[in-house]
């Protein structure tokens, strides 16, 4: 079986990460990228801008913002509510089933769906609006 691809693991990345989102600075080499907490593997990236816009051509709704370190400015992405979290698990089980492995058991699925809100009423500063 073919391992997953970058976009792949990007999705499930952005999935994993719920509402607190990626930025460069947290996947920016496979010593210090995303580790998945329910399954195997981890994320990393020294183009993270590059793969957020492959998915964002691909339907994907990310929301970003500008997440300062010290004296440089990264952004930080997100899916941007439940209806794109759909769509990256169909998408990542798209991606699965084309490497000939199982899709997303249907339980994770549903738990990395649920942790975003019902409409994109996130206001970026860790809190949803409801």
């Amino acid at each position: 079986m073919k391992e997953p691809t970058k976009i792949e693991n990007c999705l499930y990345a952005l999935l994993e990460a719920g509402l607190d989102g990626l930025r460069q600075l947290e996947v920016c080499s496979p010593y210090s990228g995303q580790r998945f907490t329910h399954m195997q593997g981890y994320y990393w990236s020294t183009a993270l801008s590059s793969n957020i816009s492959k998915l964002g051509k691909k339907g994907v709704k990310i929301d970003r913002r500008t997440a300062p370190y010290r004296k440089a400015n990264f952004k930080r992405y997100w899916l941007k509510d439940r209806a794109a979290a759909q769509f990256a698990v169909f998408l990542v089980n798209c991606y699965r089933r084309k490497r000939n492995a199982q899709p997303l058991p249907y339980g994770l699925a549903m738990m990395l769906i649920k942790r975003f809100p019902e409409f994109a009423d996130w206001n970026g500063e860790g809190a949803v609006n409801e």
